[in-house]
């Protein structure tokens, strides 16, 4: 094939890319918006041939779209869509990581930035209407867990909208929100670069906490248990609760407004909520004891936000952290009969000081909003309430701690106390403890099986998957005791255990923190009938090793950390 008679324009040559040789402009330059050389007078072409002038500047993006990578396809790499995706009409995106920053883009510190309009920027990899569905969703599934409770929806929507929230705590919510309520692999892979962005910035100002850092932290926590990183999350956490002190977030200051007094116990008591997932009673792995928590409960969302309405709900976030704690000093006291070698008569006593306060908790929601927490149907009443989450938590909690509290006289079982103190105990005390714990794990069950039977359930917490595995156990267990003890049969144990299975399978099946616990509850089903089905732990360790040993659900069991930092040498 003969080659064209016309030579490539200054431009394609300088770029050594094929040239159209269009009259006038080439395609390349009219496309990249070059002075083509096939504009410029012959005279001058002539000249600027023969002198060493500099290439021209490169404009098209060393980056790719998600979409354009996907489909090994040519990509423009504009902003805020390039030329496939517009033509498609497909949504753009581009990985964080992938984004080539300007000089003077890159000078700037990341909170200077306020672009937050209507496209994303290599500054700010996040589309303003991305941002306002994920606060939607943030504050309608993940807000009514206590965990997530410590953000002030109106100061967050206020700052949104002027474009002054801040970038750690944008991009931190957006990941968060999408790794529990979106199954995007792409978007997924995007929350990924992220956080590790956020973390970048954390690092950097690691000697200058402040409460909004403290959120963030709290949230890149919550991100971490979410996939599976719980070494991560745990250390973290730390960092969380380190920085809440340094703050003294866990006393009152009275002379702050309400919003930022609110905020500040909202931040304190969840830094407690996440600390219980990892220590499960044990003081050498609390971040947040509450024994240094001077802070007042929380107050109820009319007040939180502002509402105007008359209150319409009972203040359920303030009672779960009180059962809350209330189940953290029963784990605590069953660590410590665990080690102990002689009869405490006390011991009656202080289970007696144990009921007395959830008996008080209990009378005091009947008092003030006429809520029963003992009520098994009143939590499946409240399915259409955007707090339907903490009305599930409040009674299978109470109901839970009573189950804690009474199954360390069933003899036999993982979490009895020692020989020495179940001798010594009254008989009739063993089988009061029985029949407590039949009668709540059955309206444990009842509340679950109602769930269940909703296809429309929102977001269930964790804690729900803890709460089934133990009920799941005891009530096995229980149908393993004589007749005159309990009245659970192997039958209906049997059923309670494979409806716990199912809600294990249908909310939490594609959680990497909850696996463990399928696979354990798996395990016990399989065992019915034989002594095996009293728990996981081996009833001939030492006293030592079962006050240290970890729950199978806790998430410092399952970190797996290893000193592997030197070797024994003989």
């Amino acid at each position: 094939m003969p080659r064209p008679g016309r030579s490539p324009c200054l431009q394609c040559r300088y770029r050594k890319v094929r040239c159209d040789r269009q009259q006038d402009t080439c395609g390349s330059c009219e496309r990249l918006q070059f002075a083509c050389s096939f504009k410029q007078p012959s005279g001058q072409k002539k000249d600027q041939k023969n002198a060493q002038s500099a290439p021209p500047e490169r404009r098209r993006a060393s980056r790719a779209c998600l979409a354009c990578k996907r489909l090994k396809a040519r990509c423009s790499g504009e902003l805020p869509e390039c030329d496939n995706c517009r033509r498609r009409q497909k949504r753009c995106r581009y990985a964080s990581s992938d984004l080539s920053e300007t000089a003077v883009e890159s000078s700037k510190p990341l909170n200077e930035s306020k672009d937050m309009g209507g496209s994303s920027s290599p500054l700010f990899p996040i589309r303003r209407q991305e941002i306002l569905d994920a606060i939607d969703r943030f504050f309608l599934h993940l807000y009514p867990i206590l965990s997530f409770s410590f953000l002030h929806e109106p100061s967050i929507r206020q700052h949104c909208a002027s474009g002054t929230l801040d970038h750690s705590l944008t991009l931190v919510l957006a990941a968060v929100t999408n790794v529990y309520l979106s199954s995007d692999q792409l978007l997924l892979q995007e929350c990924k670069s992220w956080i590790h962005r956020v973390e970048t910035e954390i690092w950097e100002h690691l000697h200058q906490p402040s409460i909004i850092r403290v959120q963030t932290l709290l949230l890149v926590v919550h991100y971490h248990i979410q996939t599976g990183e719980f070494s991560r999350a745990y250390m973290l956490a730390g960092m969380a609760a380190r920085s809440a002190t340094a703050l003294r977030l866990n006393y009152e200051r009275p002379e702050l407004g309400f919003v930022a007094q609110e905020t500040r116990r909202r931040v304190l008591w969840a830094l407690t909520s996440v600390d219980g997932i990892f220590s499960v009673g044990l003081p050498e792995y609390e971040t947040m004891p509450y024994a240094i928590v001077y802070q007042q409960l929380p107050s109820s969302e009319e007040e939180y936000t502002g509402l105007r309405e008359p209150q319409t709900h009972p203040n359920l976030l303030a009672a779960c952290f009180q059962v809350s704690k209330i189940q953290r000093d029963v784990m605590r006291l069953t660590r410590q009969l665990a080690i102990s070698d002689k009869h405490l008569v006390e011991l009656p006593g202080l289970v007696q000081e144990i009921q007395n306060d959830l008996w008080r908790l209990h009378s005091d929601l009947e008092l003030t909003a006429d809520f029963s927490i003992s009520a098994a149907r009143q939590p499946l009443k409240m399915k259409g309430s955007r707090w339907f989450a903490r009305y599930l938590m409040a009674s299978l909690s109470w109901h839970q701690v009573h189950c804690d509290l009474y199954r360390i006289f069933l003899p036999g079982y993982a979490e009895a106390v020692p020989t020495v103190i179940m001798d010594a105990t009254d008989v009739n005390f063993r089988h009061h403890a029985a029949e407590m714990c039949r009668i709540h794990v059955q309206l444990i069950f009842k509340i679950l099986c109602g769930v269940l039977k909703e296809a429309d359930v929102p977001l269930l917490p964790l804690y729900v998957a803890v709460c089934t595995y133990q009920a799941a156990r005891l009530t096995l267990f229980l149908s393993s005791l004589p007749s005159e003890n309990t009245r659970i049969t192997t039958e209906s144990a049997r059923g309670s255990a494979a409806t716990a299975l199912e809600i294990l399978y249908k909310f939490f099946s594609a959680t990497p923190w909850a696996q463990d616990i399928i696979a354990d509850l798996e395990r016990l089903v399989q065992s019915v009938g034989t002594p095996e089905v009293g728990g996981h732990s081996v009833h001939g360790d030492s006293a030592r090793h079962r006050h240290s040993q970890l729950a199978v659900h806790s998430l410092i069991r399952q970190a797996n950390f290893v000193d592997g930092g030197y070797e024994l040498t003989r």
